[in-house]
């Protein structure tokens, strides 16, 4: 099940962020062309806006 919380109101743009639980991650737009086609479909998606939300993620985008 894919979950995007409270920020749904916000349309999906394809530099947004898949992650799933074993901390994997993708920006959403490889996960629509099917290069994650591998993984579950059980992931959360964390807005590129969201930076405080990434980095407790451990992800930084803008490295």
């Amino acid at each position: 099940m894919t979950t995007t919380g409270t920020a749904a109101a916000r349309a999906l743009h394809r530099d947004d962020i898949a992650i799933w639980t074993d901390g994997t991650w993708a920006h959403l737009g490889d996960v629509w062309n099917g290069g994650y086609s591998f993984m579950s479909d059980d992931y959360e998606i964390v807005h590129l806006e969201e930076a405080v939300r990434l980095k407790e993620h451990g992800i930084d985008v803008d490295a």
